[in-house]
C-alpha cells in the first residue's frame, strides 16, 4: 500500500468513526497500523477496562467490529458509495487483555477480494468474512487473547459506483 492510499484511508476511517460512531470516540480508538497486510486499531485500557482492570469484553467486541468494518470499507474501494454493515459475528475470549487493546484484521487473499469486487459491480451487494485477532502487544507481537469472526455486507447506493449501473 502506497503512502497516499494509506493516508487517505487513515483520514477517511478516522473521520467516519469520529463523525458517525460516538462509541469509537468514547473508547479512544485510533489506527495503530495500516499497510498492505491489513488494519490494526487500538484503544487505551483506561477507557475500556472492566471491574478487574482488564479489557471489558464489550470493548473488545466493538474494537474488533471497527477493525473488520474498516477492512471491509477498504475492500469496497475508495469510490464505493453505499454502506458496509455487519451481518453476523462470533467472539471468543481466550485470556484477559491487561493493557492497551489491539485488534488486527488482515486483508483476505486476492481471490476473495476479486469476488467481492465482482459481486459489488454485478449486484451492488457483496459479503466478506473477516477474522480479527485481539490482545495486548507483547514485544511487537500480538498474541491471540481473543478472536472475532464477522461477516460484513457492502451495499451500494442505487445508481452509485459499484452497482453495475
Amino acid at each position: 500500500m502506497d503512502r497516499e492510499t494509506r493516508e487517505y484511508w487513515q483520514r477517511r476511517l478516522t473521520s467516519l468513526w469520529v463523525d458517525h460512531i460516538p462509541l469509537a470516540g468514547a473508547m479512544g480508538v485510533s489506527i495503530a497500523r495500516l499497510d498492505g497486510e491489513g488494519l490494526e486499531v487500538s484503544a487505551p485500557l483506561n477507557l475500556n477496562a472492566n471491574h478487574m482492570g482488564t479489557a471489558f469484553g464489550g470493548a473488545l467486541q466493538a474494537l474488533a467490529t471497527l477493525a473488520g468494518w474498516g477492512v471491509a470499507m477498504m475492500l469496497a474501494g475508495p469510490r464505493f458509495e453505499g454502506h458496509v454493515v455487519i451481518g453476523r459475528s462470533q467472539m471468543r475470549f481466550f485470556a484477559p487483555v491487561p493493557g492497551t487493546l489491539h485488534a488486527r484484521c488482515r486483508f483476505p487473499p486476492a481471490v476473495e477480494r476479486a469476488e467481492l469486487a465482482a459481486a459489488l459491480a454485478a449486484r451492488g451487494r457483496a459479503r466478506i468474512s473477516l477474522a480479527v485477532v485481539l490482545g495486548t502487544m507483547d514485544g511487537g507481537e500480538l498474541p491471540e487473547q481473543a478472536r472475532f469472526d464477522g461477516r460484513f455486507v457492502a451495499l451500494a447506493r442505487p445508481g452509485g459506483p459499484g452497482t453495475g449501473s
